[in-house]
């Protein structure tokens, strides 16, 4: 992925804030993991510090950040598109998994090195290919469609016109820290989410708390 970044060279608005992505939407609900970013916050200030000064750059703050596993859809009484989703739904979606991750066991996740796509720059997740495991086994049970590309960490959204041209000021920063350990968590539940998008990096809501084996 980063070969493809730094050959590209090209950027997009990222994350929940974009209007085209929203579509008027309050709600979204997702499938995440926990990053227990606070714990890592010595390690993550210089990666920070490093692209704070990018004025496209939307650094995540700790209580953000997370491994999205699945987008559910946004939240409203009565869907009608297919990225919509109504409560009933949800539950649905809760009971399903439930019953997915209950002979999943606990795994360890190892974030390390910064990576980027054209909306995003993100901690890579190393975890021997559990994290995706767990979201095959989501998607099966809940009858969900499997996103593209690896489970990560996102660090930052960059919120640049779609096209705009990556720097090499911006890509010589984020090689730096190509090589940047960060830590490592346990993974022993899941959490389904609800995002209030009105607001800038909002305590996502718990909707449900889903334990592993």
């Amino acid at each position: 992925m980063w070969e493809r970044f730094v050959g590209e060279r090209r950027l997009e608005f990222g994350g929940y804030k974009d209007p085209k992505w929203q579509e008027g939407h309050r709600l979204s609900a997702s499938l995440i993991v926990p990053g227990e970013a606070s714990r890592f916050h010595e390690r993550l200030e210089p990666l920070r510090e490093a692209l704070r000064h990018f004025p496209f750059v939307s650094l995540h703050p700790d209580h953000f950040m997370h491994v999205t596993l699945v987008l559910l859809g946004f939240l409203v009484d009565k869907p009608k598109e297919e990225d919509e989703v109504s409560r009933e739904r949800l539950q649905e979606i809760e009971k399903r998994a439930r019953i997915a991750l209950s002979d999943v066991p606990a795994f360890t996740v190892r974030f390390a090195n910064v990576n980027a796509f054209p909306g995003a720059a993100f901690i890579e997740a190393h975890d021997g290919g559990a994290l995706d495991r767990l979201r095959d086994a989501l998607c099966a049970h809940c009858d969900l469609k499997k996103p593209p590309g690896p489970p990560h960490l996102t660090l930052a959204y960059f919120q640049a016109p779609d096209g705009t041209e990556a720097s090499e000021q911006l890509i010589s920063t984020i090689a730096r820290y190509r090589d940047w350990p960060i830590g490592e968590i346990l993974v022993e539940h899941v959490e389904m989410t609800l995002l209030d998008l009105r607001l800038d990096y909002p305590d996502p809501e718990s909707l449900a708390r889903i334990p592993l084996e």
